[in-house]
């Protein structure tokens, strides 16, 4: 088969990034011809296989708000490109993407299979404010936001079919796009075997002074929707049991999320070095964090999926995290946590409860460990994934 990966930008690890890189790479090895298109590809964090063609259009990437302004500009880059592109099916991810496929699919023939982490939340979730902005940028916001789910709303429309990331996203999309979504989960490449907790180059326990000490690592508050204020409520609720309990906290972030964090640590008087920065983390080094961390908080806030609390149990280390999409992936009292109603009060209880159990801490390790080798296989995502795309171009799905 001839597949189009079609992208915004591939130049900050994230789990919608990652799955992208892994499904062409795993599909590329099964001997079918990979395109893959996205504004910026950063060759040193996304390793593609050789045989695959990577195309930039180039220019500002999304979280650059002149990418909005210069919306049509980038609109004709891409659909330029898409059109002189050879291929059987366009395998677009999110908003804008999704719509680019659509324009084009009315003058080309090809089938379009959207992958969706989520319905474009800055369109459709009343959740995604912008309560500290000035006026200028509420009213753009506000004003942007009809146009954009507009096409958003096309994109999803003129699909061959959509894929969802999780069953939680699957009902969005009923909801929102009227229509039914095909459920496939993003897995990863990983592997546990022969990793140890610290090698020569990186020792985490040295860089962060964590020998004979618990920690907990949490990652992804890259916005205001990743959990930042229950974070530090819970960890606050944890240190008054344990003082000497560190967190680490990994992952690009926004200025505001970090000045909150810091603000929040002085508010609750949690003692400065308890809580650790760690930045951006390259992903062959975050091996590294999950496998000294006892626990992985994910406090995230209705979140699609998220691939961090497999990526965490894949290394033994159970997860605690709000219902959402974790809720397909965590099994509540085997591998970890799941807290309805969005209680930090119960989250502590249950990250104490782990943490004080050794022997109930231990048989929650090996489960995860277990649960994630079995029920989320890589190799049978993409021979999923394969027979997906055989069955669209055949009109069987």
């Amino acid at each position: 088969m001839k597949i189009a990966f079609v992208f915004t930008d591939l130049h900050r690890i994230g789990g919608a990034s990652k799955f992208f890189r892994d499904a062409a790479n795993g599909l590329c090895e099964r001997g079918h011809d990979i395109v893959v298109i996205a504004q910026k590809i950063n060759q040193e964090i996304f390793k593609f296989n050789d045989k695959i063609c990577l195309i930039e259009v180039s220019g500002f990437v999304q979280a650059n708000p002149l990418y909005w302004l210069c919306f049509n500009k980038i609109k004709k880059k891409y659909l330029k490109i898409l059109n002189e592109v050879d291929a059987e099916i366009f395998f677009s991810h999110n908003f804008p993407t999704n719509y680019f496929c659509a324009i084009l699919k009315k003058q080309a023939k090809f089938k379009h299979i959207y992958y969706c982490h989520e319905p474009f939340r800055f369109c459709y979730d009343r959740k995604y404010s912008f309560t500290n902005a000035s006026f200028l940028l509420k009213f753009f916001s506000l004003y942007s936001r009809f146009f954009l789910k507009r096409h958003d709303l096309k994109g999803a429309k003129h699909a061959d079919l959509i894929l969802c990331n999780s069953k939680f996203t699957k009902k969005n999309v009923k909801k929102i796009y009227q229509k039914v979504g095909y459920v496939h989960y993003p897995l990863l490449n990983l592997s546990s075997e022969n990793v140890t907790k610290n090698n020569r180059s990186f020792n985490i326990e040295e860089k962060f002074d964590l020998k004979n000490k618990i920690s907990i690592f949490s990652l992804g508050l890259s916005n205001h929707m990743k959990g930042t204020k229950s974070l530090i409520s819970i960890f606050k609720k944890v240190s008054l049991e344990i003082p000497e309990i560190t967190l680490l906290i990994g992952g690009l972030m926004k200025k505001e999320n970090e000045k909150l964090i810091k603000k929040l640590v002085k508010k609750y008087h949690i003692p400065k070095t308890n809580v650790k920065f760690c930045g951006y983390i390259e992903e062959d080094k975050l091996k590294y964090y999950y496998l000294n961390s006892n626990i992985t908080f994910y406090t995230a806030i209705d979140e699609p999926f998220g691939l961090i609390p497999l990526e965490s149990m894949n290394y033994g280390t159970p997860v605690i995290a709000f219902e959402g999409g974790p809720s397909e992936t965590i099994i509540d009292g085997l591998t970890g946590y799941l807290i309805k109603n969005q209680d930090n009060n119960q989250f502590a209880q249950k990250a104490l409860k782990l943490i004080k159990d050794k022997e109930l801490y231990h048989k929650f390790s090996m489960n995860a460990k277990t649960h994630v080798k079995e029920m989320f296989n890589y190799e049978r995502s993409i021979s999923d994934l394969e027979l997906i795309f055989q069955k669209v171009i055949f009109g069987k799905l």
